[in-house]
């Protein structure tokens, strides 16, 4: 059962309930996490059936995810699921990479003394999930000390383009988990750009954004199967 089958069972969607963005949000959801799986296909009459809603909002929550890189649309085909191989990977985190440094930079630059504080008051539940080994609340925790850095200054627009390519990339690790040590890692990285906020330095701030991104995409794609030569990929 996909996510979307999962939310229509939970009662009777309508088209009001089910506007394009709700179907957008739980084929997302079930792309990210594995149901739906690279290469198969979404077809529209299908999926509006399971959410009893028309074809038309089916197809603009498609076309949706389409801009976001999650499926391809094919003439006279319908909608696939997009995989996410190695060179795309490389890209979102370069993407992730110039944004993020850019974030920690500005909040060096910006934040008052008390948001800095507030920063630090987010870590302290992470540092605790460390220590605890709860990967759940460690995955929490970092997000809202990432999006207090990101949001900062009212770019929402920055926050949902990172959170969209987080999103893919954690897809990802949770098919094919992370590293040891990838937890204290993170915890040092944070701790690094709270000591780099404190001394309003916004260059250390942003090496350190920059490499907390980079340092994570060479671990997932170290995570990653080894890509198959040419000749095993045409063995019959």
């Amino acid at each position: 059962m996909t996510a979307i089958d999962t939310l229509c069972a939970l009662g009777e969607p309508t088209e009001t309930l089910l506007g394009y963005r709700r179907v957008a949000q739980h084929l997302r959801q079930a792309i990210l996490d594995g149901t739906e799986l690279p290469g198969a296909w979404l077809r529209m009459p299908a999926v509006a059936a399971r959410c009893g809603v028309s074809v038309q909002p089916v197809r603009e929550a498609l076309q949706l995810l389409e801009g976001e890189g999650l499926v391809e649309m094919r003439p006279n085909r319908g909608a696939r699921v997009r995989g996410l191989d190695r060179e795309r990977l490389v890209h979102i985190f370069e993407i992730r990479e110039a944004l993020e440094s850019f974030a920690a930079r500005r909040f060096a630059e910006r934040a008052t003394c008390a948001e800095i504080a507030a920063l630090a008051d987010i870590q302290r539940p992470h540092d605790a999930a460390v220590a605890a080994g709860d990967q759940l609340a460690v995955f929490a925790a970092n997000l809202a000390f990432h999006a207090a850095i990101n949001v900062h200054g009212g770019n929402h627009e920055l926050a949902e383009l990172v959170g969209r390519y987080r999103d893919l990339s954690v897809s990802l690790v949770r098919r094919f988990g992370r590293p040891p040590g990838y937890l204290s890692r993170v915890q040092r990285e944070h701790h690094a750009l709270l000591a780099a906020f404190r001394c309003r330095d916004a260059a250390r701030a942003a090496e350190i954004g920059a490499a907390h991104v980079s340092t994570t995409c060479q671990e997932v794609l170290s995570s990653l199967p080894a890509p198959r030569s040419p000749a095993t990929r045409n063995a019959p």
